[in-house]
């Protein structure tokens, strides 16, 4: 090392371990360190309970996960702009494969959802008339 360079030797630093004792090279005796005033020791935290799933949760995840999908969604309609033609009955016209396959799908949703939403009529009409069974007797 040269005489300018104010940089100490390796040796020469203090080693402070996480065990809270205060070690220096050379001569000098291993001296426990003293905790600092108003510091409390570290405490390791209890594991917590899981937070209960809430309705408000289900609906920020859904909408999450469903702009995602949008998002390649998105992507997917960007990268496919090939155009196709398009036979329905008697009618026939050229469209983006991107966008074709969208309204495919939508039109898929739809149908799905047609179902769900009869699906659900249906149970309610029938508990509906369980309650008025039930108030019979």
């Amino acid at each position: 090392m040269s005489a300018s360079d104010p940089t100490p030797e390796p040796r020469s630093l203090p080693v402070e371990p996480d065990n809270g004792v205060q070690v220096n090279s050379g001569e000098h005796a291993v001296q426990p360190r003293a905790p600092k005033p108003g510091k409390a020791p570290r405490e390791v935290p209890e594991p917590k309970e899981k937070l209960p799933v809430t309705k408000l949760g289900r609906i920020w995840t859904a909408t999450v996960l469903g702009i995602i999908v949008l998002i390649l969604l998105i992507i997917f309609i960007a990268q496919n702009q090939d155009q196709v033609t398009l036979r329905y009955f008697a009618y026939e016209g050229q469209v983006n494969l991107g966008l074709a396959l969208f309204i495919a799908a939508v039109g898929g949703a739809l149908v799905v959802a047609i179902a769900g939403v009869a699906r659900v009529i249906q149970l309610r009409a029938t508990a509906k008339k369980k309650r008025k069974a039930a108030k019979r007797k």
